[in-house]
């Protein structure tokens, strides 16, 4: 594998990733990404369809179409193939995943899916975490406590649910996790304090770097 194969397996690590993202004029950013491989559009697609079919990654059009492709020219049509509430996309397979984690030796331990918990009426003071332990959990809580947004979390409020088994991605699972759910109360906005939070620790490698 080389830099752009590895680069576009960590893309879709958590989630299905649009095609169209990744031509955009800065990948990296659409993509939150802290950087990206130069590439052409024709060494993108090339790329994708070797992917395609080693069976690292499935090509689709999201969220669930049925069918894949394959060629290189089915994907570049498949880039501009926008619809409102439809794309092609595409995701990692299950041998996929563990090429991702062969290279990039994930600590699952210090995973944390966390943000704005979709609630029936759109409230937006619900806020969930998830991680393998509650202790991550709660160190995630107290981070989100010091980092100075308009979001104060009631401690008060929190509410834990145990997970047997997680299901940490769409296509990792582990045998138990937490979800920690909460409520947060408005606060005026602290720059200097979100500004002094210091940068956490990645959980995995990018082997790609």
């Amino acid at each position: 594998m080389d830099v752009l194969d590895l680069w576009l397996l960590e893309v879709a690590m958590e989630l299905p990733t649009p095609l169209h993202m990744l031509v955009e004029p800065n990948p990296h950013v659409a993509l939150n990404m802290p950087d990206d491989p130069r590439f052409s559009r024709e060494e993108l697609c090339e790329r994708l369809s070797l992917l395609a079919e080693r069976g690292l990654i499935r090509i689709h059009e999201l969220p669930d179409g049925l069918e894949e492709l394959y060629s290189p020219e089915e994907i570049s049509r498949a880039i501009d193939a926008r619809k409102p509430r439809s794309f092609f996309g595409y995701e990692l397979t299950p041998e996929g995943g563990a090429a991702w984690e062969r290279l990039a030796r994930p600590d699952w331990g210090r995973y944390v899916n966390a943000g704005q918990e979709p609630t029936a009426d759109d409230a937006p003071n619900a806020w969930v975490i998830e991680a393998a332990s509650l202790e991550t959990a709660e160190e995630e809580l107290r981070f989100h406590e010091q980092l100075g947004d308009e979001n104060q979390p009631v401690h008060e409020s929190k509410r834990v649910e145990e997970l047997v088994p997680w299901q940490v991605t769409y296509w990792k699972t582990l045998p138990r996790g937490y979800r920690l759910h909460y409520i947060t109360v408005p606060r005026p906005r602290d720059v200097q304090r979100t500004m002094s939070v210091p940068a956490r620790p990645p959980w995995y490698t990018r082997a790609w770097l």
